[in-house]
């Protein structure tokens, strides 16, 4: 019996699954990083950066019950925009954990658990599940975007979800930092005055501060930064301390790196880092 031609498509599965996983898992991220961007708008009052995140025409749902009658309240996502636009006594910080995202084709859904605060003050909680879809540029953007609104005072949160949002908003500073080369980014998430970085070269461990680190930033993006993939693989929190996993996937090598951070004076910084390089 000839096994030719099963061989070669076995093969070309084993070659092809590994790329179709990756890619998979490179959009989901491309779908959270909208979520976040969103997120970082409203809590900044930025209405242009809330605006990048949306379809044209998208729309928001509400759901609730009213005197034991359910309801779903729409509204166009414009609408919203301006709000988020218009000054507001305190900022509108929205957490959000237990992030769930399935991607087919052009097509994306993100449900995450969330809670709403403003400024200090807890406002409500619930969920929220995006509805996204890719554009004709290629981005990802929101075309539906519902949720559910539980009072605070039947809110029961855990203090270290709720934390994980502004942790990978720390981290995120770092991921912009090499995005544009912009050692201010860095500035941002690094605790530069005492922290490092460690690595093992040639199996001799290497160090360097994070202030020679920031100090060293190209000052513009790289050259093949649109062939470079960046993203938080997962955060883990406890009380004022965390850790990150994060990937930067760059033509021929991959750098994993382990971020430590610290909340300090109600910041998370990262005070700490270790990574490693494999050549593809």
């Amino acid at each position: 019996m000839n096994f030719r031609y099963p061989v070669r498509a076995t093969l070309a599965l084993l070659l092809i699954i590994p790329t179709s996983n990756a890619l998979a898992r490179q959009a989901e991220h491309e779908v959270y990083e909208v979520v976040e961007t969103l997120f970082e708008g409203m809590r900044t009052g930025n209405a242009e950066l809330v605006a990048s995140t949306f379809a044209e025409g998208a729309e928001l749902v509400s759901s609730g019950e009213r005197d034991g009658v359910p309801f779903a309240q729409r509204s166009p996502a414009s609408g919203f925009i301006e709000a988020v636009g218009r000054p507001s006594p305190a900022p509108w910080d929205e957490r959000i954990w237990n992030v769930d995202i399935t991607v087919e084709d052009n097509l994306a859904t993100a449900w995450t658990e969330y809670a709403f605060f403003l400024g200090d003050r807890l406002s409500h909680c619930g969920s929220n599940t995006f509805q996204l879809a890719r554009q004709a540029d290629g981005a990802w953007r929101t075309v539906a975007l519902a949720d559910t609104r539980v009072p605070a005072d039947q809110c029961t949160l855990d203090p270290d979800k709720v934390e994980e949002t502004m942790v990978r908003n720390a981290v995120r500073h770092y991921l912009k930092g090499h995005a544009t080369g912009d050692g201010a980014h860095h500035a941002l998430a690094m605790k530069e005055d005492v922290g490092s970085m460690y690595f093992v070269n040639d199996g001799a461990l290497q160090s360097r501060t994070f202030e020679a680190y920031i100090a060293g930033a190209l000052g513009r993006p790289a050259e093949n930064e649109a062939e470079r993939a960046r993203y938080i693989d997962w955060v883990d929190v406890t009380g004022t301390s965390a850790v990150a996993r994060v990937v930067l996937d760059y033509p021929g090598v991959v750098l994993t790196d382990y971020m430590s951070l610290l909340k300090i004076d109600g910041e998370w910084q990262i005070v700490n880092k270790i990574f490693d390089r494999q050549t593809k």
